[in-house]
């Protein structure tokens, strides 16, 4: 006898759609359903940033998982059991879990507004795209004590440019480094994943640098997510990711 479930994947998915579309992804992206099918449905919804074993382990059987980031986001050319993402693909398929992401629709229309204005408690920004723009009235050091403490970050790595003004600051939620060239304006530039060269370049380019870390700038997914789902009438669960860094 065929289950009956709760809700339509199709229906969730053009909520989804109403709020952050998926047309807004990038080229390069994997947003959408990822594992699953439009026709069938779910009991419960999860939230997560990531797919990874824990979360997928602690998940209820015939559940959606909803995701920042894609399981599934280059094309895969073989699928062998102890590789990944094969390994939680049939992790997910056993459990009858459906994937479903969204990614850059996401950053471009709730992620980087929701930092700069609900975490950081900046009142007057405006987005672009991926970018946020903000004024800041104190120094440099003040805006990473800002972050530190609303953030619950124990340290930042940052790069302190020639610059002495801290006055024009953007921020990208994730790995936002390729912006670097097109800021204009700008004194400080907040985002993850900076490597070695971005910094160099930031330098000459007269921009302070504050890397905040990728998990740690999106760790807000399922908060952000929650109350609008909640409120739709789904009955949705956080379930967090655990982030793949330690230091020691």
């Amino acid at each position: 006898m065929q289950k009956k479930l709760r809700f339509k994947t199709q229906e969730i998915f053009e909520f989804l759609e109403s709020i952050t579309p998926f047309s807004y992804q990038e080229s390069w992206d994997n947003s959408g359903l990822i594992l699953g099918g439009f026709e069938q449905g779910f009991n419960k919804t999860y939230l997560a940033l990531e797919v990874d074993r824990k979360v997928l382990e602690s998940l209820e059987e015939d559940s959606l998982l909803i995701t920042h980031h894609p399981l599934i986001f280059s094309p895969l050319k073989q699928l062998i059991e102890d590789s990944y993402p094969a390994s939680l693909i049939k992790l997910a398929l056993k459990k009858n879990i459906q994937l479903l992401a969204i990614h850059t629709n996401f950053d471009k229309t709730h992620f980087g507004k929701y930092v700069v204005g609900n975490i950081l408690g900046i009142k007057e920004y405006i987005q672009e795209d991926f970018i946020v723009f903000f004024d800041w009235e104190r120094d440099f050091f003040a805006l990473c004590q800002r972050l530190k403490s609303r953030m619950g970050i124990k340290h930042l790595k940052v790069t302190q440019s020639y610059n002495k003004n801290c006055k024009k600051v953007a921020l990208v939620t994730g790995s936002g480094a390729s912006f670097i060239r097109s800021l204009k304006g700008v004194d400080c530039f907040i985002t993850g994943d900076i490597k070695y060269h971005d910094a160099m370049e930031a330098l000459e380019r007269g921009i302070h640098l504050i890397d905040c870390g990728h998990y740690e700038l999106e760790s807000y997914f399922g908060e952000i997510l929650f109350p609008i789902l909640t409120k739709k009438g789904y009955e949705a669960i956080i379930t967090h990711s655990k982030n793949p860094f330690n230091f020691v």
